[in-house]
């Protein structure tokens, strides 16, 4: 039958798959925008970086704590499996990501700390275990959100860099890695406007209120919890 060779040889199929995927990437460098999402991508034969921003026009307190939180994690980093909380001191955490992809497991503990005079919230990594050695395992990462403020709000900029123990599928990483950056930026850009814009704008109380009102109408609470 014509997928015999398939179902008798996953591994030669697999195979395949792997010489195929892992020719170099030749593009180096690549600088450009998607949807209002300014990006810039740079990688050599090692380490790979991502950098994005856009503009939006919400409650600095409210981007800020958001972006540092652990309760908010989930909701941001939709990619991972499970997210646990480690352990915290005065504006730090250590926070342990578990990802799961068909039979590729990893395990990365990073520690995220809050940087409020400089405007930004930084993430550095402790370790990291994955099951398998058929993708490239993260020997170092680190990187930040940074707010910083223009004429109509305010810009959030996220940069990561990793380097790689291996360049052994660098050209299918780097493909992947591009892919799942621009999707989580867009999704972050959606959650910020969603819990620090639109609650504003309908007169919604703030969620770092410390007394929140009895007055507010129904429809906005309603919305509020909505946006959860």
């Amino acid at each position: 039958m014509k997928h015999t060779f398939l179902c008798r040889r996953p591994h030669q199929v697999l195979l395949f798959l792997l010489i195929v995927f892992s020719i170099p990437h030749l593009l180096l460098s690549d600088i450009g925008s998607i949807e209002g999402i300014h990006y810039q991508f740079h990688r050599t034969d090692s380490c790979y970086s991502f950098r994005g921003s856009f503009s939006i026009d919400g409650d600095y307190e409210c981007l800020i704590r958001i972006l540092y939180d652990f309760a908010h994690l989930k909701n941001i980093i939709t990619s991972a499996d499970s997210i646990v909380l480690i352990r915290q001191g005065e504006d730090w955490y250590d926070v342990r990501y578990t990802f799961k992809k068909f039979f590729i497991t990893n395990a990365s503990i990073y520690r995220k700390s809050l940087k409020s005079e400089e405007h930004k919230v930084t993430f550095t990594m402790i370790s990291s275990q994955q099951n398998t050695n058929l993708i490239p395992n993260v020997s170092a990462s680190s990187g930040y959100y940074r707010i910083t403020q223009d004429s109509t709000g305010y810009v959030i900029e996220y940069y990561q860099e990793f380097i790689m123990s291996t360049r052994f599928l660098r050209g299918f990483y780097v493909r992947t890695a591009k892919k799942e950056s621009l999707r989580f930026m867009l999704n972050l850009r959606e959650y910020l406007e969603r819990m620090c814009v639109v609650e504003m704008r309908n007169g919604c109380p703030s969620i770092y209120d410390e007394e929140v009102p009895n007055t507010q109408s129904e429809d906005c609470f309603s919305h509020f919890a909505g946006s959860q």
